[in-house]
């Protein structure tokens, strides 16, 4: 595969969700590579929540825009095993946790498959689930993000319990190796915690030599799209914009 060469302050897009992630984000395959060449970025993946539906159209699309396509998707994994369907969860923990993972080769590629398809037919309970027993299964030629605000990284950091954040951290890169995991960042001024998380999460990566990413976790494409992508998501929860 042809290499891209990169600015400094070049930007890639490694968590975004299109209009595959149903009902959470309004962003299309067309005007998204369309932005994409307007903003002379070079690469671009695409991450929706629990599936791989517009994978193949995410692919030829942006081939044909001349932008890298990176194929990902963010899995819900949860704490205990996939199988469970009890809705118990235990003191601090969240009933699943989301984790960005992105394809690197084939290899990768055909492991997202796996994952993806197995978290259906395995692992669905309210969502489609993979655990820690099926991950290491399927981790060769992936790269992982932490998950941004609803990572585990982020959910131990949020609630002050750095021990449980740093041993989860240290898990994760074992498990997928240097230079495959990343501590992901974001800056939105509208979450209220994320002032306080990400100086911990900074702190997090100088402890641990793990790296860190910067992402911006995008449903929508310019911010005019804003209101637009609030009448989705009260449709979705059925509530009032």
């Amino acid at each position: 595969m042809e290499s891209l060469t990169f600015k400094t302050r070049d930007f890639v897009h490694l968590h975004l969700h299109s209009d595959y992630s149903l009902l959470q984000s309004t962003i299309q395959l067309k005007p998204l590579a369309a932005r994409l060449n307007e903003l002379e970025m070079k690469a671009c993946a695409i991450t929706d929540y629990g599936n791989m539906y517009g994978s193949l159209s995410f692919y030829k699309t942006m081939k044909k825009s001349g932008i890298r396509p990176i194929i990902g998707y963010e899995a819900f994994v949860t704490s205990g095993s996939r199988q469970d369907r009890s809705s118990s969860v235990a003191a601090g923990e969240r009933p699943y946790y989301n984790l960005v993972l992105l394809a690197k080769n084939l290899t990768g590629y055909h492991n997202l498959v796996q994952l993806a398809s197995r978290a259906f037919t395995e692992g669905f309970h309210h969502k489609p689930r993979i655990d820690m027993e099926l991950l290491p299964q399927y981790c060769e030629g992936l790269i992982a993000l932490s998950g941004g605000r609803d990572g585990s990284l982020n959910h131990f950091l949020r609630q002050g319990d750095r021990d449980r954040a740093l041993a989860n951290a240290n898990e994760l890169a074992s498990l997928f190796g240097k230079d495959n995991f990343f501590l992901e960042i974001q800056q939105h001024p509208y979450v209220d915690d994320q002032n306080i998380v990400t100086p911990k999460m900074i702190q997090l990566s100088k402890d641990t030599g793990i790296p860190m990413v910067a992402t911006q976790d995008s449903h929508y494409l310019r911010s005019e799209d804003a209101h637009a992508h609030d009448v989705l998501l009260a449709v979705q929860t059925g509530s009032e914009v």
